[in-house]
């Protein structure tokens, strides 16, 4: 199919910004390229497109939002509507499974639910839930200390968190890499992906923790790659380990962003330009 235009469908409070990967790829590559790259905002009538990208920055996409795409012939993400953890994560722990290792405690949401949090704030009742986001964790469905949480076993993760339906509690997964730790998110749209791993000082790696990254590669485990098929994934990020030498999906994320709006570092203009690539 030739792409000669495209929408991109966002929520009517969100739109798309700069650090979005999928805008720095319509700016840099598309649209240079002769590409019409079309921004609908809201539940009005779509524009017309050789396909659509559903790219709303939320963790369960609303109903309305996914019927945008039935006038085109092809929607990137149109079958994905729901990233919860509880949907997408491996080696998700309850009570009574046996399970007494390491564990980590996360959100249901996807980043914390910090999109849903931000869409609070900016609508009705926004004063209220200002107030509501100065409670304690506990009552805004947040871990322990309002972070990823990490326990050395199941029995030490307070009771009152398996009660919390926003919360889930997930084993602690390790890659190994000499004295760190990696973690590797593989970006993808279409055919095109690319792995791009970070290496930290912590078992749970994070931004905060990171110490540098292992060179970019292009080679993904077949697990995760079924897992992406399973899920119905057309654009997106999955972020994953090889613990006891099995893959395991940690994370899955539509709206992946690169969290600058200055300069691409030579590295992120090698994912964007990969990325540019599958369509």
């Amino acid at each position: 199919m030739t792409v000669r235009s495209l929408a991109i469908l966002t929520h009517a409070r969100q739109g798309l910004n700069p650090d979005y990967f999928l805008a720095t790829v319509a700016d840099q590559f598309w649209r240079p390229a002769g590409r019409r790259v079309l921004l609908h905002k809201g539940l009005g009538p779509p524009p017309p497109a050789d396909l659509a990208i559903l790219h709303v920055d939320l963790t369960v996409v609303p109903p309305a939002y996914r019927a945008l795409g039935a006038g085109y012939a092809q929607v990137l993400n149109g079958q994905v509507s729901d990233i919860a953890k509880r949907r997408v994560a491996d080696g998700l722990v309850r009570p009574g499974d046996g399970y007494d290792g390491p564990v980590v405690v996360k959100t249901d949401l996807n980043h914390a639910g910090e999109s849903e949090r931000r869409l609070r704030q900016a609508g009705e009742g926004g004063a209220l839930a200002r107030l509501r986001d100065r409670l304690p964790p506990r009552w805004r469905g947040l871990p322990p200390g309002g972070d990823y949480r990490v326990y050395a076993r199941t029995a030490a993760v307070p009771r009152w968190v398996w009660r919390n339906p926003a919360l889930v509690v997930q084993r602690l997964f390790v890659e190994r890499h000499g004295a760190h730790y990696a973690l590797h998110q593989w970006l993808f749209l279409g055919k095109a992906g690319i792995v791009s791993s970070m290496l930290g000082t912590e078992p749970l790696v994070k931004w905060s923790n990171k110490v540098g990254f292992l060179p970019l590669h292009n080679e993904v485990p077949e697990e995760i790659q079924q897992r992406r098929r399973d899920l119905g994934f057309d654009f997106g990020k999955f972020d994953y380990v090889i613990d006891g030498g099995r893959a395991r999906l940690l994370d899955a994320n539509t709206t992946p962003h690169h969290g600058t709006t200055g300069p691409l570092t030579e590295r992120q203009r090698t994912v964007v330009a990969c990325l540019a690539s599958g369509l």
